[in-house]
């Protein structure tokens, strides 16, 4: 493996690391904000735009856009799950929930506008169907073993998504790139250390932060191929920004 390929595996966990010190500084709602951006995925994509060309890279972020609909669906499912069971039986059936959403969004085939169609849904039926928080905010605290794990997952999915790249091609890579990994990460050990309303607090902002995963992948969607890799990837960048603060101003959203 090349030295480029290391250090661009590297700039994955580094994106992750950055957010953590964030979520300890600002609280779970903050945290769940880091946690939906594509603070993975984006590198990731610009991998594959330079290795494999804008069209592969187009094609890859439109089935990541319409693989939110999981996304979605892991979220609702934890959080209500963890309510009344404990976190490897919420995680199951997160991961289930997303499997059979994001399987149905990536057989659908769909184009740009028809995958955000699926993630605007995702979207909108999890910030409906959360559960909403009662008990005071609990003060947040990464433990190390979270943090490491974050880090180390974050490492191995990128290093498996370029290589799903160069084995199963953009469909593939797509779906994976919308793994949710932080999601699967952050809310056990929240439910383990603070309880369900702070799960709470955290999946709602996942889904304000993942407004802007998906303003990221549209853009990217229908702009790689005419505009170029830097100027997409600007305006991708921008639009994520943008998504999420209209959506936490839109939302009353409240790290209180």
């Amino acid at each position: 493996m090349s030295a480029e390929t290391w250090l661009r595996l590297a700039l994955v966990p580094a994106a992750i690391w950055l957010a953590t010190l964030a979520a300890r500084r600002w609280g779970h709602t903050v945290s769940g904000y880091l946690g939906g951006l594509p603070l993975i995925g984006g590198p990731i994509t610009l991998y594959l735009a330079l290795d494999h060309g804008t069209a592969f890279a187009a094609r890859s972020a439109t089935f990541t856009l319409a693989a939110i609909l999981g996304q979605g669906a892991h979220l609702m499912a934890f959080a209500h799950v963890a309510r009344r069971a404990s976190w490897p039986v919420a995680l199951a059936a997160g991961w289930g929930a997303f499997a059979v959403a994001a399987g149905f969004a990536a057989w659908l085939e769909p184009g740009p506008w028809l995958a955000l169609g699926l993630a605007a849904t995702g979207l909108a039926i999890a910030w409906r169907g959360l559960p909403h928080p009662s008990d005071p905010v609990v003060p947040a605290r990464i433990p190390p073993l979270e943090l490491r794990l974050r880090l180390v997952a974050a490492f191995l999915l990128a290093a498996g998504i370029l290589w799903a790249a160069d084995a199963f091609g953009p469909v593939a890579s797509g779906v994976l790139l919308s793994v949710p990994v932080t999601g699967s990460i952050m809310p056990p050990f929240t439910l383990a250390l603070y309880g369900a309303d702070s799960v709470a607090r955290l999946t709602r902002g996942f889904v304000v932060g993942l407004t802007g995963f998906t303003a990221f992948f549209l853009i990217l969607a229908l702009t790689v191929v005419p505009w170029g890799t830097p100027a997409s990837f600007g305006a991708a960048i921008v639009g994520a920004l943008a998504a999420v603060l209209a959506a936490s101003r839109s939302l009353r959203v409240t790290t209180k």
